[in-house]
């Protein structure tokens, strides 16, 4: 049997009752770009590239509901700068829930781990977290 080598995130897709607002979210705070779009009957799709090659995939068609055990809990964002970047996230509309914060978790293995992070709330109620790594 050959070795099976990963080769990372294609696309993480979530349904969007707020199509139109959580596609200009992603696109103007986070600089996802438009890939690829589909239509199929009354429901819209987007692939919103995320900067490394992976993928963010909206569909419309999303219901207004609670988030239920089970889905994604949120997405986390590489970034260069955490405080510029809520602050994009912000002025498109998303809703804060944890503002930036220094955190410095000496006892990571194999090696302490020192960043900023930040979280914020998308129009569907999905949590998009910022990670900015700081380097010694």
């Amino acid at each position: 049997m050959q070795k099976y080598t990963p080769r990372g995130i294609h696309h993480v897709g979530m349904r969007s009752a707020h199509f139109d607002e959580t596609v200009k979210l992603y696109m103007e705070a986070f600089g996802f770009q438009k890939v690829y779009e589909w239509t199929d009957g009354p429901e819209r799709c987007y692939m919103l590239e995320t900067g490394d090659g992976s993928c963010f995939e909206i569909f419309s068609g999303g219901e207004e509901t609670l988030p239920s055990l089970g889905r994604f809990n949120h997405i986390a964002l590489r970034v260069d700068n955490c405080q510029e970047t809520y602050e994009r996230a912000l002025a498109a509309g998303a809703k804060s829930k944890v503002p930036p914060t220094f955190s410095d978790i000496a006892h990571a293995k194999p090696q302490p781990l020192k960043m900023y992070f930040a979280y914020v709330i998308g129009f569907d109620g999905e949590e998009i977290e910022f990670i900015q790594i700081v380097e010694d």
